[in-house]
This record gives C-alpha cells, sequence and structure tokens, in this order.
C-alpha cells in the first residue's frame, strides 16, 4: 500500500457515509494513483492529515493488541463490514476496538494493518509506502478475524446463522 497524494473529499462537501456516486471520482483517483505508482491500493489522508480510510475499505491497525480504527469524523464510509469486525473482536476474541484519529507515522509503528469492507473482505496489510509493517507477514490478529469472519460468512458458526441470507441457484434444465 502507498499513502495517496490525493485526500479524501471532506463530509462537509460530500459525505462518504452518504455513498453518493458522483463521490467515487475520489476514489477512482485514488486507486489509479496508486496502481501507477506500483501499489495494489492506497491509504487516503483526510484534508488534516490523519488516516482516512483505503480507496474503498475501511483500515484498521493493531498497536500493543488493540484494534485501532478511524471514527466517523475522519471522512469515512460507515462500514457494515467494519461495525462487524469490531463486534466480533470484542465479542469472540476479547480485543479492544479503538476509534480516534490516525496519524500517518502511525502506519508506519503498527504491528499490524488491514482493509476490510463487503468488496475486499479482510485483507491483510503487509507493506506502507514501501516498508514492512512489522514482520511484512499476515500477523496473528489478522488471521485469527480472518478464520473467525469467514466461518461465519461461510455458515459454520450456528450462533451466527441469522447474519446469514442462503441464496440458492436455480438451474434450468434445457
Amino acid at each position: 500500500m502507498g499513502v495517496s497524494s490525493w485526500r479524501r473529499i471532506s463530509d462537509n462537501a460530500v459525505p462518504a457515509r452518504a455513498k453518493i456516486t458522483g463521490a467515487y471520482i475520489n476514489s477512482a483517483l485514488i486507486k489509479t494513483d496508486a496502481v501507477m505508482n506500483g501499489f495494489d491500493e492506497a491509504i487516503v489522508l483526510t484534508q488534516a492529515g490523519h488516516v482516512s480510510e483505503g480507496s474503498a475499505e475501511n483500515l484498521f491497525i493493531v498497536r500493543d493488541g488493540k484494534l485501532i480504527t478511524s471514527p466517523v469524523t475522519e471522512d469515512i464510509l460507515e462500514g457494515i463490514t467494519k461495525s462487524t469486525l469490531i463486534e466480533l473482536a470484542g465479542k469472540e476474541l476479547a480485543i479492544e476496538t479503538i476509534e480516534r484519529p490516525i496519524d500517518r507515522t502511525e502506519l508506519y509503528v503498527a504491528e499490524e494493518a488491514f482493509f476490510c469492507g463487503t468488496g475486499v473482505q479482510i485483507v491483510a496489510i503487509t507493506e506502507i509506502d514501501h516498508r514492512p509493517v512489522e514482520t511484512g507477514k499476515i500477523g496473528p490478529i489478522v488471521t485469527q478475524l480472518q478464520d473467525l469472519y469467514f466461518s461465519i460468512a461461510r455458515g459454520k458458526r450456528e450462533d451466527y446463522m441469522k447474519w446469514i441470507t442462503p441464496v440458492y441457484a436455480v438451474v434450468h434444465a434445457v
């Protein structure tokens, strides 16, 4: 990942939580810039210079064994996957989540980092601005969250079946 030179559009201009089609130009510029600079994805800062999120996903870092993520006041989308992971981390893994502004330099000293969202689900960040995150490999907290999330999403946890909506394929014989 690379920190983008583009900034997240302020909530006072175009609210991220509204998920307005026109606002996607900001994400498109951010993602294109990242790819053109040799990165898979970008991390976006707010106008004030705090970490906002990715081009189209929420971001978490791990410090001192706790999850840290940007609050909605940092021009982020109020992600369903993000709120799900906060709940699961606390309830199932006894990992505290702190929502607060994140300084750019914290990205470089994080123990772990990951993106989450409907599209990416949960994906580890192993390098930021050509600097490895800790060991440069997926860490234990991200691994635990991925395992837990996917077991629930795939219907393998009876206690979370209320979160699942079965989708059935209809096959027509010709």
